[in-house]
C-alpha cells in the first residue's frame, strides 16, 4: 500500500510539473505595425504570395499553406514559385513580370524579422520600411535557419499592386517549435487568420 500511494504521489507530480510547463510557455502572438488600406479598397481577390523564409523547401511549404488557408470560391491564391519556378529568386523584375502575367492585384509577403541587411545597401529602406518594389534585396535569396531559436519573429506585409503600396503589416511571434514545419504551419494558421480578420480579401 505504502509503495502504491508513493507511485500515485510521483504521477501527480509529473502531471503538475508537465502543466505548469506549458503554462509558462509564452503564447504565439501577432501585433500588426500597419493598417493602411486605400479608401476605396474592396478587398483584394487574386493574390500572390511570397516567402522567403527558411531553405528553398521550406519557402514553398510557407507559400503553400498560406495559399490553402486564403483560397476559396472568392480567391485566387498563388504561391510564387508555381508562377516563376523552382528555387525562385526575388528581384523586381520577377516580381513584376508575374504581377503581369497573372494580373494579381496584391501581394503577400513574408520574411524572418531582420532578414535584410543595411550594410549591403547603405541607402536602401529595411525593417518596417522595407519597400518590396522600390528596391532589390539581393540577401533575401539566401537560405536562412528558421528553427535553430526558442523565439522567433516573421514580418509578413500586403502589398496592392495598384499602388505598389504597402497597405497592411503584422509581426507574428512562434516559440519553442520542434521542426521547421510544425512553425509554418502555426505561423500560415495566424497570418491568414489575421489577413481575414482585417477584411483584406473580398468576401
Amino acid at each position: 500500500m505504502h509503495l502504491m500511494n508513493r507511485s500515485i504521489r510521483l504521477l501527480i507530480l509529473l502531471v503538475v510539473t508537465a502543466l505548469a510547463a506549458c503554462a509558462s510557455a509564452p503564447p504565439s502572438t501577432v501585433i500588426r505595425t500597419v493598417y493602411s488600406p486605400d479608401p476605396d479598397m474592396t478587398g483584394f481577390s487574386n493574390i500572390l504570395v511570397v516567402s522567403v523564409t527558411g531553405t528553398y523547401q521550406s519557402r514553398g511549404q510557407f507559400e503553400r499553406e498560406l495559399v490553402m488557408a486564403m483560397s476559396s470560391s472568392e480567391i485566387t491564391a498563388t504561391a510564387y514559385y508555381t508562377v516563376i519556378g523552382r528555387n525562385p529568386q526575388l528581384t523586381r523584375s520577377n516580381l513584376h513580370n508575374a504581377i503581369r502575367n497573372r494580373d494579381f492585384d496584391a501581394v503577400i509577403f513574408t520574411r524572418l524579422k531582420g532578414q535584410e541587411q543595411q550594410d549591403l545597401a547603405p541607402l536602401r529602406p529595411i525593417g518596417s520600411s522595407l519597400d518590396l518594389f522600390g528596391y532589390d534585396y539581393d540577401e533575401l535569396n539566401r537560405d536562412v535557419s528558421i528553427e535553430q531559436s526558442q523565439a522567433i519573429t516573421f514580418i509578413t506585409e500586403v502589398y496592392s499592386t495598384a499602388t505598389q503600396r504597402k497597405i497592411w503589416a503584422i509581426e507574428s511571434l512562434s516559440f519553442d517549435k520542434a521542426t521547421a514545419a510544425e512553425l509554418i504551419s502555426e505561423q500560415a494558421a495566424m497570418i491568414s487568420a489575421q489577413i481575414k480578420k482585417d477584411k483584406l480579401l473580398a468576401r
